[in-house]
Order: structure tokens, then C-alpha cells, then sequence
């Protein structure tokens, strides 16, 4: 039966939550980051835990800062939220990792959703020797709607976040990305990346494409057809695990 601890580290003076998962000591491990506005709790990232602990590989899930729910929620205000701040709270948990002397940080791989996905590849960590993202964004825009608002309330917030302390977001975010090249940062990748997208995600399936283009190899891209951005269709998830417990075996 998979089981796991509730672990805390801090990154910038913030602590941030997580869980560690480990079947057993010095076992080979796998670090997941969530997206923008979602969390260590989420259906999928509970079944991806789950899934790699039963095939012999430790998981550590945590909360970025300012993302959460009730008391695992991690400091920090998520409307504070930008990609360099993201890059900090990753490395901080790669950091934990090394401290807690229970896993093997040499077989280490990460898997990004999303932001998470252009937090990996931006951060470029050394660390980290095999790579999955899901549905992640080539290239952020922000919308007319958006600009508007920031220019009337100095602040957009999301109509469709699940989570109020979650929904809202300032233009310093925007502002960070135009520090950030994914083509660019793809490129720097040493590691073996496997990038996964849904055909029916509302990131266009170009996204993918175009990072597939600039990663190294080894390299593989698979698009899941009628898949949603979060694979919420369980055979869907189904698969996008297997495909990366499948890449984790092969270069871990």
C-alpha cells in the first residue's frame, strides 16, 4: 500500500509543503510540479505518486508558495506568483531532496505540468537527469481582457480558478516572463525529455512541437489524442503515466 510523509523545507524564507513518497531507502526518485494555480493534492499528481511508489520509484509532490489547500496550503501570496519565483521554490525542493538522505538524488527525474513544465526547462538544474512535461506552454501572452484589467484594477483575476486565494494575478508575472526564452532555455537541456500534450488542450499542440524541435536528444514527443490539458479522462492519464514511468525506467 503506498504510503508518504508530510514534509516542509523553505525556499526564500517561505515553507513550503509537500509529501514524500518512498518505497524503500536510496530508491531512485521522481520530483512533480504542479501548474500555476494548482496544487500538490490534485487527482492526477495523487494517482502519479502513487503509480511510481508501486513501481519502485520515490515521488516528491509539493506546494509552489501561495498554492494549497486548507493546511497544506505553502506561504507565500500567489498573486506574487512569477516564473523566477517558481525556478527558487524547485530548486529549494531539489535541495530537499539532497538534505533528506533518503533517496537516490543520482537517479533523480522531474515531471512539470504546465508552468511547472516552463519552470524545469527554464531553471536548467543539473540535478535532474531525465525530464517529462505535460501541456506545457511554448510561450506565455497576455490577453487584451487581461491588459485591461491590469490597467483598471492592477490585477486580472480568473474567472474559472477553482480556488479564490488562487485566482488572482498581477502583471508582474508577465513582466518576469519576458526574461524567459523556452526556445532558448529547451535548447540548454543535457537530459533526456519527453514531452506529452493533449490534442484538445487549449495550448495549441504547436506549443509542443515547437519545444520538441529545439530539446535535445534523445527526445520524444506524444500527443494524446482528445486530451484535455489536465488528462482529466482517467484512460487518458492512464497512459501519460505509463509513458512516463516508461521514461523514468529507461534513463533513470
Amino acid at each position: 500500500m503506498p504510503s508518504f510523509e508530510r514534509v516542509e523545507f523553505r525556499s526564500e524564507g517561505y515553507k513550503l509543503i509537500g509529501n514524500l513518497h518512498c518505497p524503500y531507502d536510496n530508491a531512485p526518485c521522481v520530483l512533480l510540479c504542479h501548474g500555476i494555480a494548482s496544487s500538490k493534492d490534485s487527482e492526477k499528481w495523487l494517482t502519479f505518486a502513487s503509480s511510481l511508489e508501486d513501481e519502485g520509484f520515490a515521488a516528491l509532490r509539493f506546494n509552489f508558495r501561495g498554492c494549497g489547500w486548507g493546511d497544506e496550503w505553502s506561504e507565500g501570496d500567489f498573486q506574487d506568483t512569477t516564473l523566477t519565483s517558481r525556478i527558487k521554490d524547485y530548486e529549494a525542493a531539489l535541495d530537499f531532496l539532497e538534505s533528506t538522505g533518503k533517496v537516490d538524488t543520482n537517479r533523480l527525474g522531474v515531471i512539470g505540468s504546465s508552468f511547472g513544465g516552463c519552470t524545469i526547462i527554464a531553471a536548467n538544474d543539473s540535478r535532474p537527469k531525465s525530464y517529462v512535461t505535460l501541456a506545457t506552454p511554448y510561450k506565455f501572452g497576455a490577453t487584451p481582457e487581461i491588459r485591461k484589467s491590469f490597467q483598471e484594477k492592477g490585477y486580472y483575476e480568473n474567472p474559472e480558478a477553482n480556488q479564490p486565494r488562487m485566482s488572482r494575478i498581477k502583471e508582474t508575472l508577465y513582466d518576469d516572463l519576458e526574461l524567459y526564452d523556452m526556445g532558448e532555455a529547451v535548447k540548454q537541456i543535457k537530459h533526456p525529455l519527453l514531452i506529452i500534450h493533449g490534442s484538445k488542450d487549449a495550448i495549441p499542440v504547436s506549443d509542443a512541437r515547437r519545444l520538441y524541435e529545439n530539446a535535445n536528444e534523445p527526445k520524444r514527443l506524444e500527443i494524446i489524442e482528445g486530451g484535455s490539458h489536465i488528462f482529466v479522462d482517467t484512460g487518458h492519464l492512464g497512459t501519460v503515466i505509463d509513458l512516463s514511468i516508461g521514461w523514468f525506467k529507461r534513463y533513470l
